[in-house]
């Protein structure tokens, strides 16, 4: 029917009706179609419909783009350059610079997505799905004058222990360095924002068609504090998180103390 569902990242966490009525289709008309289908091998024509692994599909349901992983938005000349290469090879429509701190790469053909990603010598990046798709990180002490704590190593090692992560629904993290909160972690599913005496840890942040700041879950702590931290909001996220719903909803649901006794120990709260 065209609506390009096999292998879409999205589809994973879509109901039949939400697909059909994000692609204008009757509900009963699909339901009939699917029910009356019976099982073999996949055609010709359906594989050639089948979504590309780790591809993004454009406006105008024929493109995809491509999102390459750049922990923190920090990267080198080479990335750079085999982006720039990658997209002119295959003609790309545009290179943009997302708001996650990554260089997509947009309107690719579908035969050439997997091309591209292995010019690119990387696994396809978490760009979309049930899962930690981006860790956004400000300079911190590494580069800025008023950074106060390093957001970049605390930053760094939180991507490299759970970018790609499967989680209930998406999941985005954001690092400030300081309290202008350059990175906007009141409104990420955890925020991380520094301050003179270490940092503080908000949870339930987001934007989107129902905005919802941060709840403070706990003040002052350590880079090493707040790695363990965060390794137990996200296990106790994933085992108690239902499908599709955002950590914030969640904390609607059971209460920000539930949360709080569960991720955070007597020796934490001492502390703070």
């Amino acid at each position: 029917m065209g609506m390009k569902c096999l292998g879409c990242p999205s589809a994973a966490g879509e109901t039949i009706a939400g697909a059909a009525e994000i692609h204008g289709m009757d509900l009963h008309r699909l339901l009939e179609k699917l029910q009356s289908v019976g099982k073999g091998e996949m055609s010709k024509e359906t594989r050639a419909m089948a979504h590309p692994h780790g591809a993004v599909l454009q406006r105008d349901k024929q493109t995809y783009a491509i999102v390459p992983h750049i922990p923190g938005g920090i990267t080198d000349p080479d990335t750079l350059r085999k982006i720039a290469d990658v997209a002119e090879k295959y003609r790309a429509a545009a290179i943009k610079v997302t708001s996650a701190q990554r260089i997509a790469i947009v309107g690719l053909k579908p035969e050439d997505v997997e091309s591209a990603w292995n010019d690119l010598g990387m696994e396809p990046g978490a760009a979309v799905g049930l899962c930690l798709r981006s860790v956004k990180i400000c300079p911190g002490t590494t580069f800025c004058k008023r950074g106060q704590q390093d957001s970049v190593s605390l930053g760094l090692e939180i991507d490299k222990r759970h970018h790609g992560r499967e989680l209930p629904g998406k999941m985005k993290i954001a690092v400030s360095g300081c309290q202008n909160s350059c990175s906007e972690p009141a409104v990420r599913d955890i925020g991380i924002m520094g301050t003179p005496r270490g940092f503080t840890i908000m949870v339930g942040g987001n934007a989107g068609l129902r905005p919802r700041l941060g709840d403070v879950l706990i003040e002052h702590r350590e880079p090493d504090e707040v790695l363990d931290i965060v390794d137990r909001i996200l296990d106790f996220y994933q085992q108690n998180g239902r499908r599709n719903e955002r950590i914030g909803r969640m904390i609607d649901r059971i209460g920000l103390e539930t949360l709080r006794s569960a991720v955070l120990t007597v020796d934490d709260e001492k502390l703070n």
